[in-house]
């Protein structure tokens, strides 16, 4: 595809305080570096993603100190041999300098102080294409002078056969110390996961180089192994007092560190937030920025791109949920206006964060405002299925009216959890979707099965039964990190 046009220095997404504004950066605070924060001639914070089709390619990027101005990967097919690395292809990669403790933008320079200590970094990129399709191949990234991170292998995405995925909520606290041993826990659970939907809010302070440094720490190796597909959620976004009313600023970090899909139709600030994977033929994945202004283009977008889709099941993920769960927490402008374009397609599952919760809920086929619906036990006719999700130890109460208040637009509470660590596996076959949540010790908390006809009919009925009672409100967490000195 040629040289990558990076944004983050160049262009950076604004969005008015009409969303729910973060504490204003405190340019006070004491940095607080981590010995294994600075970047080296070394490579770290590699991570796996898609840019192009999966089936035939996957992305890579990864950070060095800035001394190193340019570097390389090398990939094979993966073999039994132990010289399976014989035959290497050597491919350049795209670099790009990051200036951790100043962001240029909107004609400022604005100082981060709590990224004071911190040297310039680069951060390289590549897109390994002409790969064939569910095949394992090997590769590694270069630093400086030869400084060659280790081998990983990674599988590209099937034509034809089953499909598993990872889906978890808000990290956003305690990503070092608490979320580690969630995320660990979900790869344990399914290590051969395809990917993995971060639903949003991956860190606190987006604009913070300590945060994505234990967010990088957490996940470890997992990441060069099994693709992120990253939401963008409002944390990933700084208020910096920009303008005559405070203005909000995607972190700059977040497009030099995911390399994704740039759909050229959108407005440059909503690309690399917004995008579409279709994960072979029988999935397509929309991501969404709940959290941008401009909501307009993304549904215009998203309505003829879902028109245009020919896969058999189509799942949303965005950060603000549809139904929420939090009191005083509605999005009822978004609600407006996407769950139409949802019902009009009936997508098949929309995954989302924020709330810090756990909620599942169905929209049915049929008369979904009749009292008499049967509670789900199946099989029951679906148009659509909602989750809300949280990853990480922050938590909230659920609103004492559960979704009651949205009755009117036929969705059902099926399921609910407070206090407590989730992730999702998600597995398709077919016509065939599981669902299953478990806590961070692999109790299984909910499921699901979903079915899909030819006619794109489809049934859910309950999958097995949980291991745990209803979870409710247990010892809360700080709305800090425990390392967080402010």
């Amino acid at each position: 595809m040629g040289q990558r046009k990076f944004w983050a220095t160049s262009v950076l997404a604004m969005v008015s305080l009409a969303t729910p504004a973060l504490a204003h950066p405190n340019h006070n605070a004491p940095p607080l570096l981590a010995p294994w924060q600075q970047a080296s001639i070394w490579p770290d914070r590699i991570i796996t993603t898609f840019e192009t089709d999966p089936t035939t390619s996957f992305s890579v990027t990864w950070r060095t100190d800035g001394s190193v101005k340019q570097a390389v990967a090398e990939i094979v097919l993966a073999t039994p041999d132990a010289r399976f690395d014989l035959g290497a292809t050597r491919k350049a990669a795209d670099s790009e300098p990051l200036d951790l403790e100043t962001i240029k933008t909107a004609g400022q320079e604005l100082k981060m102080t709590w990224n004071a200590g911190l040297a310039p970094v680069t951060y390289h990129s590549i897109n390994f294409d002409g790969l064939q399709p569910d095949t394992l191949y090997a590769y590694r990234v270069s630093g400086g002078d030869g400084k060659w991170s280790e081998w990983f292998q990674i599988r590209t995405a099937p034509k034809t056969g089953p499909i598993k995925f990872l889906y978890v909520g808000d990290a956003q606290n305690g990503v070092l110390s608490h979320w580690s041993r969630l995320i660990r826990a979900g790869y344990q659970k399914m290590p051969d996961a395809r990917f993995i939907i971060h639903a949003g809010d991956l860190v606190n302070r987006g604009s913070r180089d300590i945060e994505w440094a234990e967010w990088f720490k957490a996940v470890g190796f997992i990441h060069g192994m099994i693709p992120a597909i990253p939401v963008s959620g409002n944390h990933e976004y700084d208020s910096f007092g920009i303008g005559p009313a405070q203005r909000r600023l995607l972190s700059a970090m977040w497009r030099p560190q995911f390399r994704l899909s740039s759909v050229e139709s959108l407005p440059a600030t909503l690309r690399e937030t917004v995008y579409k994977v279709a994960y072979g033929p029988d999935l397509d994945i929309f991501v969404l920025d709940t959290t941008s202004e401009d909501l307009a283009s993304q549904a215009t977008w998203l309505d003829e791109a879902l028109t245009q889709s020919k896969a058999k099941w189509r799942i949303v993920t965005m950060h603000h949920p549809i139904f929420s769960s939090g009191q005083g927490r509605d999005n009822l402008s978004r609600r407006n206006l996407l769950l139409p374009i949802f019902a009009k397609h009936k997508v098949d599952l929309i995954l989302q964060g924020h709330d810090h919760t756990y909620a599942r809920g169905t929209i049915a086929e049929t008369n979904p405002q009749r009292p008499e619906r049967a509670v789900i036990g199946g099989p029951e006719d679906v148009a659509m299925m909602f989750v809300n999700s949280v990853s990480g130890p922050k938590q909230y109460k659920f609103k004492s009216s559960r979704w009651d208040d949205y009755a009117p637009s036929g969705v059902r509470l099926d399921r609910f959890g407070e206090g407590t660590q989730f992730f999702q596996t998600i597995e398709i076959n077919g016509g065939a979707l599981q669902y299953r949540a478990y806590a961070a010790t692999g109790e299984l908390y909910d499921s699901f099965d979903m079915s899909k006809d030819a006619a794109g009919k489809k049934q859910v009925t309950k999958g097995p039964a949980a291991t745990m009672e209803q979870r409710t409100y247990g010892p809360n967490f700080p709305y800090r990190d425990f390392t967080d000195p402010q």
